[in-house]
Parts: structure tokens; sequence; C-alpha cells
């Protein structure tokens, strides 16, 4: 995977390389630094890193953690995880583990 399946995956426009670009290597250097030396499936470390990089790539649009999604007669505001990793931790937890303290 790539900083252009992240593109693709958010709908960025051309315009946003180097932003996306940016985000991919957060989300990859956030991952692997969860991961560590767990051996994970290539497919599910993909999805995981794409996940953290869409998560960074929406925070842009999320002033204060707030972004606000038009729907039809429903448009509420919703506040987007802190972490980005909130999506990753549930997939990788079956080649990580759970940490004790």
């Amino acid at each position: 995977m790539t900083a252009e399946d992240l593109s693709q995956y958010v709908g960025a426009n051309a315009d946003d390389a180097a932003f996306v670009a940016s985000c991919w290597a957060r989300a990859d250097a956030l991952v692997t630094a969860y991961v560590g030396s767990a051996e994970v499936p290539s497919a599910i470390l993909d999805g995981a890193t794409l996940d953290v990089g869409a998560e960074l790539y929406h925070r842009r649009n999320a002033p204060s953690g707030i972004t606000q999604f038009a729907t039809a007669g429903d448009a509420s505001p919703i506040r987007l995880a802190r972490d980005p990793m909130t999506s990753a931790y549930p997939v990788l937890a079956r080649w990580v583990g759970v940490g004790v303290a």
C-alpha cells in the first residue's frame, strides 16, 4: 500500500498529494510502532494503516475534533476520536495482544 492508495480511499484531490503523503507516513509510523515485532498478515497491516491514514486525513476538516456530515434531515455534529489508532486497535489485537501492567 502507498500514499496513492490512501488518496483514493479518502477521495483526495491531486492538490492534496503532499498532505496525503504526510498522513500516510504518520499512519505507517504509528501502526509500525504499535505492532512492534508481532507478526501481522500484510493485508491486515495494510488495512489498519489505511484506516489510521484516513483518520489523520479527515482531521484537517474537523476543527477541535468536531465534524459535521450533511445527511438528509440530520446534520448533527460528531466528535472524531482523539487517538487516530482507535480503529486499528481492535483489528490488530489478535496479533499484538493486550498489554498488562
